[in-house]
């Protein structure tokens, strides 16, 4: 007979300061079914506590962000002197001058607690143990992030990532469940030796396409490994897009244009997930453009070289002659599951995954449009260029 033995899997600790019994109750039923250990502390003991039962991870209860909130960060980092240990701050409510003084003052993260996102809580979570794991390792990180204003932004940006592919995640396996009933249903049919529903048969198709979309969506916001990172002219890059959605037949009856500049630019990026921003963008002009009666069904999109004052990079964009967007609408065009497409057409994250992988990149991603005259989506990326 054979023996076996089972490994302990070790769950990182969570070392919880300040923080009130509901509060406790509330990050136990969060964080203990995802793998961690919710450890209660007294500020005024965390040094021993910390020692004591080897934390991971500091979760300070700051009540409110502002002064009091930054003197209780003040003493806690008295108490551990140095010290790997990255520390959460919780704040009920935060303006963001408020968050930029809590950043600045060395915080490591800033979470919002009404109301408190159990998936957002996980993410950073995670995110700040992976911090903990690269100080561990002595790794240098780059000059930049040094900087405590570069390091919120690149906390904020990973968390996003983190939060929306969670959420794409989620909304998957639901999507996998009505797959599974409509599939149901039409076994039942079979079994009965009678022809499926068309209704049936058109939900089946819907989730089979918003599985795929899904699917697509999460491999866009999956992790970036060195071997990721290109060195390429940034004007090679639009017409390749361009030419895959031509040979898919994405680009319908459109009439489309690209320009370029003269001059290369050389970029170092993700040039997958550059590629997925844009190709996302070119399928909303399609779509913005489609049902176009009384005008050309015009896109235009190409590269500008990068500002010689260096106020900002390379930039990339699209425009149209669509149905444009009304000005209250052109921020909620970014928002996760917005949607006027049909089920069939579209997932209603195009834009979000768009937007996320830009400004995962260091850039940022607007719009500027006009009802019944069209759109343009920009994409300014960092200034991360060369000369050949």
């Amino acid at each position: 007979m054979l023996e076996t033995t089972e490994t302990e899997v070790y769950r990182p600790r969570v070392l919880a300061v300040d923080v009130e019994s509901g509060g406790m109750e509330r990050l136990h039923s969060i964080l203990s079914p995802a793998g961690y250990d919710v450890l209660p502390a007294c500020g005024t003991a965390l040094s021993a506590a910390a020692m004591k039962q080897a934390a991971d991870l500091v979760v300070l209860d700051a009540g409110h962000a502002g002064t009091d909130g930054l003197a209780t960060y003040r003493r806690l980092q008295d108490a551990l002197g140095e010290s790997t240990l990255p520390v959460l701050m919780l704040s009920p409510s935060v303006d963001r001058e408020t968050r930029r003084e809590v950043l600045e003052a060395g915080v490591d993260d800033l979470l919002i607690t009404e109301p408190l996102d159990p998936l957002e809580l996980k993410v950073r979570v995670h995110t700040l143990l992976e911090l903990k794991a690269h100080r561990e390792r002595g790794g240098q990180r780059n000059e930049a992030l040094q900087d405590p204003r570069s390091r919120w932004l690149e906390m904020e940006r990973l968390a996003r990532v983190g939060t929306l592919a969670a959420d794409v995640a989620q909304n998957l396996g639901r999507v996998g469940e009505g797959l599974q009933q409509a599939l149901e249903h039409v076994r039942t049919r079979a079994a009965q030796g009678l022809p499926p529903d068309a209704d049936a048969l058109k939900k089946l198709g819907v989730a089979g396409e918003q599985m795929r979309l899904h699917g697509q969506h999460l491999l866009s916001l999956g992790p970036t490994s060195p071997k990721d990172i290109q060195r390429f002219d940034l004007r090679e890059l639009v017409p390749a897009v361009v030419e895959q959605m031509r040979d898919a037949g994405r680009l319908g009856s459109c009439e489309l244009t690209v320009l370029l500049p003269n001059e290369p630019i050389a970029a170092v990026f993700n040039r997958r997930q550059l590629e997925r921003v844009l190709t996302e963008l070119l399928a909303n002009a399609v779509d913005a453009v489609e049902d176009v009666m009384d005008r050309p069904r015009r896109i235009i999109t190409g590269v500008e070289l990068p500002d010689i004052f260096g106020d900002f990079g390379p930039l990339l964009f699209v425009e149209d002659t669509g149905i444009g967007i009304f000005e209250d609408e052109q921020q909620a065009v970014f928002e996760p599951y917005y949607t006027t497409k049909a089920p069939e057409k579209g997932a209603g994250l195009g834009l979000t995954v768009a937007r996320t992988l830009v400004e995962a990149m260091g850039g940022a991603l607007t719009v500027r449009s006009r009802v019944n005259q069209g759109s343009t989506f920009t994409v300014e990326l960092p200034e991360q260029t060369s000369s050949w």
